[in-house]
C-alpha cells in the first residue's frame, strides 16, 4: 500500500480520518483546503465531503513538499500543476520529494505491518508535534474508544518508540511527547463521558519506584467509559495505598507493574492483599503489566491478560 492511502482504493474518508492516516491535525487539511484548494472530490449521498485515494496522494505530497523546505504555497501549486506525478508520490518533474531525516538513524519510527492511523500518530510525534498527537488521539478515542485505541493504534507507536531509543539512544524526546500528549487527551476524553454511576470506586496504582503509570490513565479512561468511577493515584507505598482503601472504601484495586526483576537481588512487586483493609463487600484486587511474571499471587488477586481483562474485572465488582 502506498503510504498515506486507504487500502481500498475506492474508500473514501472524512477529514479526522485523512488526517489520522497523513499524521497532521484535522484543522491542517482544512486550512490547505481553504487556503489552496486541496480539497476533497468526492461526497457522501448526505452531501458529506470525502477524499479519496488521489485526494490522499496529493496531500501526502504536499506534506512531503513542506518537509523538503516549500512554503506551504509553493507546495500546493506544485501539487495541484502536477496531479498526475504527486498521485504517484512523486514531485513534478520526477524527482521524489521526501522528508528529511534528522540525526543518525533518521526521525521516522519504524511501524512495519502497522494500521495508517498509527504510522500517523507515529510521524506527528516524530514531528514533536503535540497538537496533531491530541487531535488523532482525539478523534480515534470517540471514533473507536479508548482500549480499541491502544491496542492497535498507541501501543504499537510507544513499543516503536522505546525500540527506537533502545537501539539508537535517540529519541527521548518524541516518547516524553507522547507521553505527556497522550496522558492529557485521555483525561479530557474521560472527562467528556457520562457521570460516574454512584457508589464505591476503584483505585489505581504502581508499585514505588515503578514509573510507568501512562496504563494507569488508558484503564481510567476506559473505565469512564463504562461509567465505573476510578481513581489514579500513580506510585505508591503499601502504606499509602492502605491509607487511600481505608478511607474510599474502593470497590476494588489495581496495581500495574512494568518493571520486571533484572538482577538477582531485586525482589518482584507485592501486591499487600492481607495489608489492605477488610470488608463487606467482595473488592476486586487486579494485577496488571509485564512486572508480575516471576511474581507468586495470593489466590485472591485476579491477574489480567490485558487492559481490556481488567476493565471487564474492575467494573464487574460490587460498588
Amino acid at each position: 500500500m502506498t503510504d498515506g492511502r486507504p487500502d481500498d482504493p475506492s474508500a473514501q474518508l472524512g477529514v479526522g480520518a485523512a488526517a489520522a492516516r497523513l499524521g497532521v491535525a484535522p484543522e491542517t487539511l482544512r486550512s490547505w483546503g481553504r487556503r489552496y484548494g486541496l480539497v476533497p472530490s468526492g461526497r457522501t449521498d448526505g452531501g458529506h465531503r470525502r477524499y479519496d485515494a488521489e485526494d490522499l496522494a496529493r496531500l501526502v505530497c504536499m506534506q512531503r513538499l513542506v518537509a523538503a523546505g516549500a512554503s506551504p504555497a509553493e507546495a500546493a501549486r506544485r501539487v495541484l500543476a502536477g496531479a498526475e506525478d504527486t498521485a504517484a508520490g512523486s514531485e513534478p518533474g520526477g524527482t521524489a520529494a521526501r522528508p528529511p531525516r534528522a540525526g543518525a538513524g533518521g526521525t521516522v519510527l519504524a511501524m512495519p505491518g502497522a494500521p495508517p492511523e498509527a504510522r500517523g500518530l507515529a510521524r506527528a510525534a516524530a514531528r514533536l508535534d503535540a497538537g496533531a498527537v491530541h487531535a488523532i488521539l482525539g478523534d480515534l478515542l470517540v471514533a473507536r474508544g479508548t482500549i480499541a485505541t491502544w491496542d492497535t493504534v498507541l501501543r504499537p507507536v510507544l513499543v516503536a518508540a522505546g525500540v527506537r531509543w533502545e537501539q539508537t539512544g535517540a529519541g527521548i524526546d518524541v516518547e516524553h511527547l507522547l507521553s505527556e500528549a497522550v496522558t492529557e487527551t485521555l483525561r479530557a476524553h474521560r472527562a467528556c463521558q457520562s457521570k460516574p454511576e454512584p457508589g464505591r470506586g476503584v483505585l489505581l496504582t504502581s508499585p514505588p519506584g515503578d514509573w510507568h503509570v501512562l496504563p494507569l490513565h488508558v484503564l481510567a479512561a476506559a473505565l469512564a467509559e463504562r461509567r465505573v468511577p476510578a481513581q489514579v493515584l500513580g506510585q505508591l507505598p503499601v502504606s499509602a495505598l492502605v491509607s487511600a482503601v481505608r478511607r474510599t472504601g474502593a470497590s476494588g484495586v489495581f496495581i500495574w507493574s512494568q518493571r520486571r526483576p533484572v538482577a538477582p537481588d531485586d525482589a518482584p512487586p507485592r501486591f499487600p492483599v492481607d495489608a489492605l483493609p477488610t470488608s463487606r463487600t467482595a473488592r476486586a484486587l487486579v494485577a496488571g503489566g509485564p512486572g508480575w511474571a516471576d511474581s507468586v499471587l495470593d489466590d485472591r488477586v485476579a491477574v489480567s491478560a490485558s487492559l481490556a481483562d481488567a476493565v471487564d474485572l474492575l467494573a464487574a465488582a460490587p460498588r
